[in-house]
């Protein structure tokens, strides 16, 4: 797994790339609650699209994630769930407990909008 943090406008950027599962999951969850502290509220985008598997641990982190980032009054998107992804949050129906967006760009350009 390859994690790129990086700041655009208001928003922390998460690009996850590879396997999302048992043995880099506790590396993500570390290493982007770190980044959580570079804005406030916590705006997160985390691009999943280039995330070919994704397990229980992987979607433990993600819910992990989402209740620090709304417990600090901010907001999370997760983008580009394909293939066995976006069909594992399907049936787990994590795709209605998530905002999900198709691209990072698009999330980015939400949260970055000071309108909501």
């Amino acid at each position: 797994m390859s994690i790129s943090l990086g700041l655009q406008g208001p928003c922390v950027i998460a690009r996850l790339t590879g396997d999302f599962d048992f043995g880099s999951a506790a590396e993500v969850r570390d290493r982007v609650t770190k980044a959580l502290d570079l804005t406030q509220p916590p705006l997160l985008v985390i691009d999943m699209q280039a995330v070919a598997v994704c397990d229980s641990s992987g979607l433990s982190v993600l819910v992990y994630l989402h209740k620090a980032v709304t417990a600090s009054g901010g907001r999370l998107l997760l983008a580009g769930l394909n293939g066995r992804c976006k069909h594992l949050f399907a049936i787990t129906a994590l795709d209605k407990f998530f905002e999900i967006r198709s691209t990072a760009e698009l999330a980015i350009a939400e949260l970055g909008d000071p309108i909501d």
